[in-house]
Order: C-alpha cells, then sequence, then structure tokens
C-alpha cells in the first residue's frame, strides 16, 4: 500500500513522551514524526503523520506482562492510517515500513543506534529534512537514558554537520547538556557558557589574557585586558 503526504518533505517533527511533548504542535506544515506511546495518548492528541515503534510489537512489556493484547495495538495503529516504521513490515499492517537499515549504512557508515529517537533521525536525514525540530526528548541523566543519550546526540552532530537546523524544545532536554552539577552548558576549559563569553568580549574587548604569575590565591580568577 503506497502512502504519500502532502507536507513540507523539508520540514519535520519528532516528538518524544518525555516532559514537553505536549508542546509540541497539535497540526503543523511540518511532517510530525511520533514516538511509541503517543499512539496510546487521549488526551493533546497530536495529529501524526508518522509513528516509530523500533521495538518489535509482540516483545512489547505491556504484551509481554499480559497488560495489553497484540490486537489491540495493531488495530490502533491501522486506525491511524499512517506509516509505522519498524525492524520489520508487518503483515497484519499495511502501512508498515521497515527500517531501511543497509539504505543507512550505505549513507551514514557508521550505524550507532541506542533508542528508537536516533533511528527517528536518522530516517528523516535520508527523507530529506532540513530542519528538525524536538520535542519531549530529555534523555535525563538517570537509568536507561544515561547509555541511550549519546547515540541520540551522535545523530544530532550528523544531522548538524549535513547542514540541518535542529532545534531541540523544553527546558527539560538534556541532549547536547548535562545536569548543572555536571556542568550544564558550561563549556570545559573556560567554565562559562558560549553566551558569557561573547558578552565578555563586546564588553572587554579582545584579546583577553589571564595572568598566571604573581597574583597569589585569585590569579586563576583575575583577568587583564591588552590596551
Amino acid at each position: 500500500m503506497s502512502f504519500e503526504i502532502k507536507k513540507d518533505k523539508t520540514k519535520w517533527i519528532l516528538c518524544g513522551t518525555g516532559i514537553g511533548w505536549e508542546f509540541a504542535p497539535k497540526e503543523s506544515d511540518a511532517i510530525i514524526f511520533g514516538l511509541n506511546d503517543l499512539l496510546f495518548v487521549e488526551k493533546y492528541r497530536i495529529k501524526l503523520d508518522y509513528l516509530a515503534i523500533m521495538d518489535v510489537l509482540d516483545e512489547k512489556p505491556q504484551i509481554v506482562a499480559g497488560i495489553d493484547k497484540i490486537e489491540n495495538i495493531i488495530n490502533r495503529i491501522n486506525a491511524l492510517q499512517i506509516p509505522l516504521i519498524a525492524p520489520y513490515k508487518y503483515d497484519e499492517i499495511p502501512l508498515s515500513e521497515a527500517f531501511p537499515l543497509e539504505e543507512c549504512a550505505k549513507e551514514f557508515g557508521m550505524l550507532y543506534f541506542g533508542n528508537t529517537i536516533g533511528y527517528m533521525i536518522a530516517y528523516v536525514l535520508m527523507k530529506g529534512a532540513k530542519e528538525i525540530n524536538i520535542y519531549g526528548v530529555n534523555q535525563a541523566s538517570s537509568s536507561e537514558y544515561f547509555y541511550e543519550k549519546a547515540s541520540v546526540e551522535y545523530w544530532i552532530g550528523m544531522a548538524v554537520g549535513r547542514g540541518v537546523k535542529v532545534i531541540i524544545n523544553g527546558d527539560k532536554s538534556e541532549l547536547l547538556t548535562n545536569k548543572s552539577r555536571f556542568g550544564g552548558n558550561l563549556l570545559y576549559g573556560y567554565a562559562q557558557t558560549f553566551e558569557n563569553i561573547i558578552r565578555t568580549k563586546q564588553k572587554f574587548g579582545v584579546p583577553i589574557i589571564y595572568k598566571l604569575i604573581g597574583l597569589k590565591q585569585q590569579r586563576s580568577r583575575i583577568i587583564r585586558k591588552i590596551n
């Protein structure tokens, strides 16, 4: 079964299920690509154009635990009438599509996937994305997210390296940053944010040096402008 989305194919919204996903546009001229359990969210229902579930459906925890039935999930996905990106094409889901793993390997070389978000970014890059807005993808540095975060950032780096504009929405997201106790947005070696460095440059001019000798206990804290 073929499927055609009549939207701007260069702009994509990737919507995870972390805090902040509910601020994603409910409808947009950009293609809205949703993750996993957005399938089950009733409140603030977003009008998805694509859905990604890279866990094999009958191996999902709620199925294995008997909390839900595979038939219910299949019916819910089919009711959306949008493409499902998955490890395999499912016979019972006509619009399911196997992730193009071989094509991905040829285009990018190294395949580094720690969760479904990474696959989603790679997929939209192969689809020609020029702008990616990310909502509800926090990857907070605890539990499993600690191990998954790096692979998501790898694919963001891959996108930026190709000239794609990437916008990370939400103050809870730790993508390309860390909790404040681990440095937050401070740049290593500067102990400042980039914005603070630019403000200092605008205020004092350039170049600025540290005086390393003869300033007693404060020598690492004092700067002197070269006139």
